[in-house]
């Protein structure tokens, strides 16, 4: 039986920032306690007809879940432990920002079992966390991590966001050196997106920001590669690293059961999960959330759904392919193997996308190779125009 991954949507935050299309909601504070009470139905619900499954990661993301009293923690903690088998040596992930943690909040969590911590630390630029609306201080970030650590977590990431609008190469080297100089055992880069229906966007249309410069936001890419690996993290993931250590696997082991294909269950609202071969999305507001668990708790619905359910699609084998391929293909060192791709579809790499990989090859992108001469995976080229390679498989 595979392990399962859970993921839980925590939509609260105290602002919204300029760049965030993510499914949050600021000032909403006071509508947590009936929230929770409707994840933990709709555990009870998604497991009714089904067994048990187990489980070895569970990630809290948001919006801002370092913004919910960890009484709540300890609750949805103890339901997940009566609906699914927890492994003993379980992932818990939080997401948090600098500017909402305590040290004994930090010393509670880690008490509830959470070992694993995930700082939406963005930069360390003052004048970048003011254009992008953070609520937290550099000053912040560093008495977070402090006390993260005197609480006892040893497995730490920063998020960090490069391209930004106004930014400059040696602005963004500044950053990358300063957070590296923190040690934490795991990063994630991002550049930045102007999405649609963010402040940031409204902006770029009147003008007030414009688009970062491609050549400069793949220098500042490349120069992330090369520091990082300089200073002893490994690139695993196009956009993720982990500190070197032969003892300790510090990979996001919940972010690795994404990228390997393997099933996952989304709980609340906005959240998506795979298994049983289908994609589900649930509704994303908050109260329409809280009605739907309510109103469908004696309602008979089939594994996967809950009534939170808002779209299921059930994938055909040449979707399921497709999606095997752009994301094994992001895992640089690990790529896809064509074993597996074998024994899950019954067909061969070649004989499925045998066009598509030639041309990449010819093209210098990936490459067969390693010590497993069956493994597919991107060349260093191939790192830098990730896009080219994941668009050959849509």
């Amino acid at each position: 039986m595979m392990d399962y991954s859970i993921y839980i949507h925590i939509p609260f935050c105290q602002r919204r920032c300029n760049y965030c299309d993510f499914v949050t909601y600021a000032g909403m504070e006071q509508y947590l306690p009936p929230y929770i009470d409707a994840l933990i139905k709709e555990f009870r619900i998604v497991t009714r007809n089904a067994f048990k499954f187990p489980v070895h990661t569970i990630f809290f993301g948001g919006g801002t879940p370092s913004l919910v009293p960890v009484k709540f923690y300890d609750r949805i903690l103890n339901a997940l432990s009566n609906y699914f088998v927890i492994s003993d040596d379980c992932e818990i992930s939080i997401e948090t920002n600098p500017g909402t943690l305590s040290g004994n909040f930090l010393k509670d969590l880690k008490t509830l079992g959470f070992n694993r911590l995930s700082l939406g630390v963005q930069s360390m630029q003052p004048s970048d966390l003011q254009r992008l609306e953070r609520i937290h201080s550099v000053a912040e970030i560093y008495t977070s991590i402090s006390a993260a650590r005197r609480a006892g977590f040893n497995n730490i990431n920063l998020d960090l966001m490069f391209a930004l609008p106004w930014q400059s190469l040696a602005n963004w080297e500044d950053t990358l050196r300063k957070a590296i100089v923190l040690q934490p055992e795991h990063f994630s880069l991002y550049s930045l997106l102007i999405e649609p229906s963010t402040k940031l966007f409204n902006w770029y249309q009147k003008g007030l920001v414009a688009l970062q410069d491609q050549d400069k936001e793949g220098a500042m890419y490349e120069f992330s590669i090369n520091c990082l690996r300089e200073s002893g993290y490994r690139h695993y993931e196009i956009s993720n690293w982990s500190k070197n250590n032969q003892k300790s696997d510090y990979r996001c082991q919940h972010n690795l059961q994404y990228w390997r294909y393997q099933p996952y269950l989304g709980f609340g609202a906005g959240a998506h999960g795979y298994a049983h071969k289908s994609r589900t999305a649930n509704v994303t507001g908050i109260f329409d959330y809280c009605d739907r668990i309510t109103a469908g708790a004696r309602h008979e619905i089939a594994f996967p759904q809950s009534p939170a359910t808002k779209t299921l699609i059930s994938l055909e084998i040449s979707s399921q392919m497709k999606e095997f391929m752009m994301l094994g293909l992001r895992l640089v060192d690990e790529g896809v193997s064509n074993d597996k791709f074998f024994s899950l579809f019954g067909y061969s790499l070649r004989d499925v996308f045998g066009k598509e990989i030639s041309r990449l090859i010819k093209n210098g992108l990936v490459e067969f190779g390693g010590e497993d001469p069956s493994i597919l995976r991107l060349t260093k080229r191939g790192v830098l125009l990730g896009n080219q390679v994941f668009m050959a498989f849509i």
